[in-house]
């Protein structure tokens, strides 16, 4: 009988009082605030941490208790939120866009927030943006596409009552529940599902703020289809930054070069980095992409569909102060993207990838560490007779390991040249070392070593002043890959 009243009186659903949903709201509000990272060091630092003592957040039910055992084991008290910078930046704009809303300045009244998976949209901005209503004492209504649950927060004799609804239609918001919380006051986030998107939810029946925190997807692209008859904005947000990720792993009590080193692979998405299992799940997942196989997340924008593990969305701003912008770029995900691209050119184009070029591209390879298949030293040069009737040097393949330091010599300073030959000679006669040579068609390149210290010589004919090989391995080194190479 006394479901049958609530069902009534909410309209035809059922609302379910969500005591945890209360003490949640109040958490936030009261969370530890403090700042992490320096601002001299990074544009996009220092970054706020807020530590909220909750097992519970909307939208995340499993997560967090997940999360908050996970900080319980690094004896952290509490879940953890990382306030980015650009979160920030973006909530001030968000609030102002919805204050000329209220006061009929704008019909602007949805605003997207998209960016690459996996850096925080959903769960750290979300939380953000609440405890900033929550201050206030706004009324909030998250509405989870996977929990299939909506759930409402207001106020009410001085402290936040949460209930807690099904959404499994769109008729959800023409009920009696719905029409007494929403008005132009009111905020709407909506957290999308993979592959369902915003589901249930319709614009011309909804006349709350509302924010939408999306990848840049097929389930985006459908959404601003929904939306097409109303006004609204998109910002977009970068993925970690370096410095980001480092006090990361010191605010979780994780090594920061572990970090730096999944980030090679991952790039910024925190959520691909921050643990081992998720790291090696998204390599998988990544070599797949790459093969052309099973590509199971996409970049969406019109007509252009790429995978995600290959390519990422940044903004691409104009302003060197703010972090987000209207427009965006997608460029290579990580480094061993870009390694990868820049092998399958220079594979594509390697007959004529000689010269100036060809040593550009050798010394950038090399010294990051690569396997390049090998070839026996011009006998005039090299003076390893014994090497020449080795039959493995057809099919060899020599591996760099990566190096510190590299060092060059060139015919265009005195004595050099007599240098590197006799060094080439000495490590051909050592049994333990092995002579590394440059591909077949590097000719302006006769050979190096896979020691610590590498060793280049120039044909005559392709001779470069030292200085100036100095200056391609320093562009080389520095800048990972060569422009002209690209």
């Amino acid at each position: 009988a006394t479901q049958a009243m609530e069902i009534e009186e909410s309209g035809g659903i059922i609302l379910i009082e969500n005591p945890a949903g209360g003490e949640y709201a109040k958490a936030l509000v009261e969370a530890e605030k403090r700042e992490a990272g320096d601002a001299k060091i990074s544009k996009f630092l220092p970054m706020v941490l807020l530590t909220v003592s909750t097992v519970f957040i909307p939208g995340f039910t499993v997560i967090a208790k997940e999360e908050a055992k996970r900080m319980k084991d690094k004896k952290i008290e509490g879940i953890l939120i990382f306030g980015r910078r650009c979160f920030l930046q973006v909530l001030k704009e968000f609030r102002r866009l919805r204050e000329e809303y209220i006061i009929n300045r704008a019909i602007l009244r949805i605003c997207i927030l998209a960016g690459q998976s996996g850096i925080g949209k959903s769960l750290a901005f979300s939380q953000i943006y609440m405890r900033e209503a929550f201050i206030k004492g706004e009324k909030v209504a998250f509405y989870s596409v996977q929990e299939a649950t909506i759930y409402l927060f207001r106020m009410e004799g001085g402290k936040y009552k949460c209930q807690e609804a099904e959404v499994n239609d769109q008729g959800f918001w023409k009920t009696k529940a719905w029409k007494t919380f929403d008005d132009k006051s009111a905020h709407l986030i909506i957290d999308p599902a993979p592959r369902r998107g915003h589901k249930y939810f319709k614009v011309h029946l909804v006349e709350a703020f509302v924010v939408y925190l999306t990848s840049p997807n097929s389930e985006m692209c459908n959404f601003e289809q929904e939306i097409r008859g109303v006004t609204w904005k998109r910002f977009f947000v970068p993925t970690f930054a370096i410095e980001e990720s480092k006090v990361i792993a010191i605010e979780l009590k994780e090594n920061p070069s572990v970090f730096l080193e999944r980030m090679k692979r991952t790039g910024g998405q925190l959520r691909e980095f921050i643990r081992e299992d998720k790291y090696e799940l998204f390599k998988g997942y990544q070599d797949n992409a790459w093969a052309g196989i099973a590509a199971k997340e996409h970049i969406h924008f019109g007509d252009l569909k790429v995978s995600s593990r290959i390519f990422s969305v940044q903004p691409s701003t104009t302003d060197e102060t703010l972090l987000y912008s209207e427009k965006y770029a997608i460029v290579p995900q990580s480094e061993w993207i870009k390694s990868k691209i820049f092998q399958l050119y220079a594979e594509k184009n390697l007959e004529n990838f000689t010269g100036l070029d060809g040593e550009k591209w050798f010394f950038a390879k090399i010294y990051k560490g690569c396997k390049l298949p090998a070839r026996r030293l011009p006998k005039k040069l090299a003076d390893a007779e014994k090497k020449k009737e080795n039959g493995d040097w057809k099919d060899k393949i020599h591996e760099f390991p990566a190096h510190s330091t590299l060092k060059t010599f060139s015919n265009g300073v005195k004595g050099q040249i007599d240098k590197c030959r006799a060094h080439i000679k000495k490590i051909a006669e050592d049994q333990k070392a092995e002579l590394v040579v440059c591909p077949t068609n590097y000719p302006a390149i006769d050979g190096a070593t896979n020691c610590r210290t590498l060793h280049q010589v120039a044909i005559g004919s392709k001779s470069v002043g030292k200085a100036h090989v100095d200056e391609l391995v320093g562009a080389c080194v520095n800048e990972n890959m060569c422009a002209s190479c690209v």
